[in-house]
């Protein structure tokens, strides 16, 4: 059962992503994403119109005719989102990084149901923290964002190779997966590059000016999420950290093994940070 207040979230996310989902996104992520491949549906007879490298051969032999193949786009995709919900997504200032990973999260999932998609999830820190197997449905979609907006991590750090680990096992079928999180992590995991290979994959940054812009002059003590370490920060260092620096880095990374991250600023109007992110890989892939 969902209690009053978690219903009041589902409720004020879907009233704040329909809007954005029924106006772009719907189309964009019916454009941009295809299916599993061509599926068979019938033969019928061959016209000039058609082209002569469907010819069925087989048919033809039998009918003393010339007949072709068809085929439809079979359209039904699997979509799996993991969402790094590590100490670190707990902090922000307009909302916790989490909390913005959950609506962005709806949106995707909203969009995909109304396809008819199946939808997964799947939760990690250091450790795998919940494992969603992708289903359809609006129950299944509520199930989803429950998951999302409840998530108690027991594990502190980031280790996304858990979660690519998981899904390179259970993920039989070419799958969307939508990879959210902070991008707080080093290297790219082996087990993303393995799974890159096969699948296709978005990842969606999140982040929020305070992690990079400094607010504070001096040095003080703060305690890191993740650890639970105090450590002495000297804020007047952190002008390096500027975001685009950072967000330089990892698109390099992940442009080495061919993918193309969509970054989200937690902010009032984050929504329109996916949409616009969407356009921009629409442009990319028409060239």
């Amino acid at each position: 059962m969902l209690n009053e207040e978690l219903l009041k979230k589902i409720r004020y996310i879907e009233l704040n992503v329909r809007k954005k989902v029924d106006d772009y996104l719907q189309g964009s992520y019916h454009t941009l994403f295809k299916g599993q491949g061509l599926e068979f549906q019938e033969v019928r007879e061959y016209t000039d119109s058609d082209d002569a490298r469907m010819i069925d051969w087989n048919v033809t032999a039998r009918m003393n005719k010339p007949y072709v193949k068809l085929y439809r786009e079979e359209r039904e995709l699997t979509v799996m989102i993991a969402a790094d919900i590590s100490g670190s997504t707990l902090y922000g200032r307009s909302y916790g990084i989490q909390e913005v990973m959950a609506t962005v999260a709806a949106a995707i999932a909203f969009s995909a149901i109304k396809n008819s998609d199946k939808v997964g999830l799947l939760l990690f820190s250091d450790r795998i923290e919940e494992f969603i197997p992708p289903r359809k449905g609006r129950n299944h979609l509520l199930t989803v964002i429950r998951a999302l907006l409840t998530a108690k991590p027991k594990g502190k750090g980031t280790d996304p190779a858990v979660a690519f680990r998981l899904m390179n096992k259970v993920m039989k079928r070419k799958a969307l997966v939508f990879f959210m999180s902070d991008m707080f992590f080093n290297d790219m995991p082996e087990p993303l590059k393995v799974m890159a290979s096969k699948h296709e994959i978005i990842p969606v940054g999140v982040y929020d000016d305070s992690t990079y812009l400094p607010v504070i002059k001096g040095a003080v003590n703060t305690v890191d999420p993740e650890t639970g370490k105090t450590v002495m920060i000297d804020f007047g260092t952190l002008e390096e950290m500027k975001f685009n620096k950072f967000v330089s880095e990892k698109d390099d990374a992940f442009k080495r093994i061919g993918l193309r991250p969509i970054w989200i600023r937690n902010r009032e109007n984050f929504i329109d940070d996916l949409v616009n992110g969407f356009r921009k890989l629409s442009r990319v892939r028409k060239k």
